[in-house]
């Protein structure tokens, strides 16, 4: 990507997906459900959170107008981190909520927010510069 332009950000659509989990001892059932809230980027420079998944970008199947509702414009270029690339970290915030049937003291309730794994790459950040000439005359 280059400094100054919105670099869009996202992850597959199938990891933005609620996850279900149920554990049995005897007569008692708990399940604990994951509802995905928000993503956090953070990137050479900056973070973002962004409250979905993101658009993926595609080259050549996107009309001149398409926008993203998670975006990073890098203010610097990468050329002198590790690499030449700057670190991305990436992570999806859970709320997680619980419901029990059987001994249970309480049938349901909830956990809050819980980060789950981070996700770590890296990218490069180059600089375009360009020169106006206007022709004689002009």
């Amino acid at each position: 990507t280059y400094v100054g332009l919105e670099t869009w950000l996202w992850i597959p659509s199938a990891q933005w997906s609620v996850l279900t989990k149920s554990v049995t001892a005897g007569q008692t059932t708990v399940t604990v459900t994951a509802t995905p809230q928000s993503m956090s980027w953070r990137l050479g420079g900056g973070s973002v959170t962004c409250g979905g998944p993101g658009r993926a970008w595609v080259t050549g199947q996107m009309p001149s107008g398409a926008t993203t509702d998670c975006e990073f414009v890098f203010d610097q270029v990468s050329s002198g981190e590790p690499g030449g690339k700057f670190a991305v970290a990436a992570s999806i915030t859970f709320r997680a909520d619980w419901t029990c049937t059987g001994s249970c003291g309480s049938g349901e309730g909830t956990l809050g927010d819980v980060d789950g794994p981070t996700a770590q790459t890296a990218i490069g950040v180059s600089e375009r510069q360009s020169v106006n000439v206007s022709p004689e005359g002009s």
